[in-house]
């Protein structure tokens, strides 16, 4: 079996960094490709393996002057080319696909994930009603530049790529860390959104973020595989079963995949989700809203479940679900119920 995060053993927080390199995120394609301006109804041009070239599209170029009839109905998770569109001389790298809509659903990532590390069941059952966007934040993925340290700045950046795209009216996915940065965009930036779905995820000043660092030492002496389980699943066998499925559809896309994630990255944000829980709470819940969607397992470890019925109890549009038998990878383990609540609730909820 090929060596990967899931199957090598761990000794030290080093093989730890190197181990993570090898499955989530991928190294890219040795061959090199000439990026192209890509024809589509958002700005950007097109990577596969190589940053060394790059194309006439910046923020202020607005859409592509090339635009024809390509739409983003013929991607999908998998094949969705990835895009870069430079932002104060940084590169900040996209994806687009699904049913064009008059308002895209803007996806937020978890702590270390990239673009990658999205469920395609869910970006392409989501996709199939409307437009979805993955973007890869400041220093994480194919994007350019350091990762803060803190979920203030990493907001600003996630506001300078919506902005960046000619985005007016969006909805948020945010996921774990994402869901940090969606409530402080529907916070200072309430005009932005109409609706929001958090996965996973916490209010400011949350307690449980303060331990953040030693969960994830305790998973370390773990071997790969069950580093991911621990973190992501439920110890039951029904939950673990689902958890290993999701980490080979995590793979279907073979081609094209993000950069690896740097120790910086990673070192980054654990002081981010740390001062998220640590730092005085300036955020009013009660002044966001917007309809809000709440999904977490019935035991999440790294976030606290309660601290969803927290979110619910303040966010005066709240709806809310808990999985059963499940963890911090909720909708991991049931994407189709999420696909299908999610785009009820995209679809209907007032």
């Amino acid at each position: 079996m090929q060596n990967n995060l899931f199957t090598l053993p761990l000794r030290s927080i080093s093989n730890f960094y190197n181990a993570f390199k090898e499955v989530f995120w991928a190294e890219l394609l040795e061959a090199k490709h000439t990026i192209i301006c890509v024809m589509c109804t958002l700005p950007g041009f097109v990577v596969n393996s190589s940053f060394e070239k790059k194309t006439h599209l910046k923020a202020s170029d607005g859409k592509c002057p090339k635009q024809n009839t390509m739409n983003n109905l013929i991607f999908n998770h998998s094949t969705a080319p990835t895009r870069l569109i430079e932002i104060d001389s940084v590169d900040f790298a996209y994806r687009t696909f699904g049913k064009p809509s008059g308002i895209p659903l803007v996806c937020l990532q978890h702590f270390t994930g990239t673009m990658d590390n999205w469920d395609p069941i869910i970006t392409n059952g989501l996709a199939s009603e409307r437009q979805v966007i993955l973007i890869d934040n400041r220093g994480v993925g194919n994007s350019a530049g350091d990762v803060p340290d803190n979920v203030e700045q990493m907001t600003l950046d996630a506001l300078k790529i919506i902005d960046a795209l000619g985005i007016r009216h969006c909805d948020l996915l945010g996921f774990s860390l994402g869901g940090f940065i969606a409530q402080l965009i529907a916070f200072q930036r309430p005009e932005l959104l109409r609706k929001i779905i958090l996965v996973g995820t916490a209010p400011q000043g949350a307690e449980i973020l303060r331990e953040f660092p030693k969960l994830i030492a305790k998973s370390l002496p773990l071997e790969a595989i069950e580093r991911f389980l621990f973190l992501f699943f439920s110890p039951s066998e029904l939950s673990r079963s689902k958890g290993k499925l999701t980490l080979k559809r995590l793979y279907e896309r073979s081609e094209d995949r993000d950069s690896e994630i740097t120790m910086q990255a990673m070192q980054a944000q654990i002081k981010a989700l740390t001062k998220w829980g640590t730092d005085v709470v300036t955020i009013d819940l009660g002044k966001i809203l917007h309809p809000v969607l709440i999904i977490n397992g019935s035991d999440d470890r790294m976030m606290d479940s309660m601290n969803s019925i927290a979110l619910f109890k303040a966010l005066p549009k709240a709806v809310v679900a808990l999985y059963p038998d499940s963890a911090h990878g909720s909708f991991f383990q049931y994407p189709e119920l999420f696909v299908d609540q999610a785009n009820s609730f995209l679809n209907n909820f007032e």
